[in-house]
């Protein structure tokens, strides 16, 4: 399901190009800022109220090898520019409105 709701997201909003540009400030990233932010994404649109929920659910459908820790979530999350984050929601409402 998750996959279906990123490519649909992809499709319509052009969401991987535009995620592309938030940044975050660790020095030597194993995991890429987009991997994390796409996690975040599938969080904010299944609706999961916390970290905790969201662990749970990555246990429950075995997404493991998919989708980051949510320790590594919560440090990047903590890194990202705001500024670019909120760009993003911009552009995205835009595009839903037309």
């Amino acid at each position: 399901m998750f996959r279906k709701l990123i490519r649909y997201s992809n499709k319509i909003f052009d969401l991987f190009t535009i995620i592309v540009s938030i940044t975050d400030k660790r020095i030597k990233a194993q995991i890429p800022t987009v991997k994390i932010v796409t996690a975040i994404i599938i969080m904010y649109f299944t609706n999961q109220g916390s970290l905790n929920s969201f662990s749970q659910e990555i246990a429950f459908k075995k997404l493991k090898a998919c989708v980051p820790s949510v320790s590594t979530i919560a440090r990047t999350a903590d890194s990202m520019d705001l500024e670019e984050i909120r760009g993003v929601g911009i552009e995205i409402s835009k595009k839903a409105r037309a």
